[in-house]
């Protein structure tokens, strides 16, 4: 039998990750602002899966790809494939939930941009203390999402997403194509 020694420093690899409770966000959505930017990766994230547990629900097959792309997961119709940028809004401020449709951090050496016109295809703007999401064809860079139609969207949350593939020009309900045709705008 072989022994395969651990190379110093490498011990902390196989460690089990810190299971450092975060009580601060057991108060979630009720955070000051420092706790929320501190933990805004992870609200981010929840977002992302917010929206792949609605699209999950609607029958909509959708995977989240790498965070270098300026989309956050694609959708499988049967007219072909939708990249979809997720955005996320941890609370309301004035009964609305603001979203900035930008890419890039302040502080990194690109700064914050624009999307380019082909950088993604839909919009998917998450109301993360609400668990809703609106899903969205304008390209605008800064979206409102009102506290009124938060119980619509709860109610039904697939209106928006066809609404936003019928403002694309595509029908969901169209027969599939006679072979793979994927499209991306």
């Amino acid at each position: 039998m072989t022994h395969q020694p651990l190379l110093d420093g490498l011990e902390e690899v196989f460690h089990a990750p810190s299971s450092e409770s975060h009580h601060d966000l057991l108060q979630f959505p009720k955070l000051d602002a420092e706790t929320l930017r501190y933990h805004g990766k992870k609200f981010g994230r929840a977002g992302e899966l917010l929206v792949e547990s609605v699209f999950l629900s609607l029958g909509v097959h959708c995977v989240g790809v790498a965070e270098h792309l300026p989309f956050d997961c694609v959708v499988f119709l049967e007219q072909g494939v939708l990249r979809v940028q997720v955005k996320t809004a941890t609370r309301q401020r004035a009964g609305c939930f603001n979203f900035n449709v930008s890419r890039g951090y302040h502080r990194s050496p690109g700064g914050v941009r624009g999307y380019a016109e082909n950088d993604y295809d839909l919009l998917a703007l998450v109301c993360l203390s609400e668990n809703v999401v609106k899903f969205s064809a304008d390209r605008r860079r800064a979206q409102v999402v009102g506290i009124e139609e938060v119980e619509r969207l709860r109610r039904q949350p697939g209106a928006s997403f066809v609404a936003a593939l019928s403002a694309l020009g595509v029908d969901q309900m169209a027969p599939a194509p006679a072979g793979p045709v994927p499209f991306c705008y």
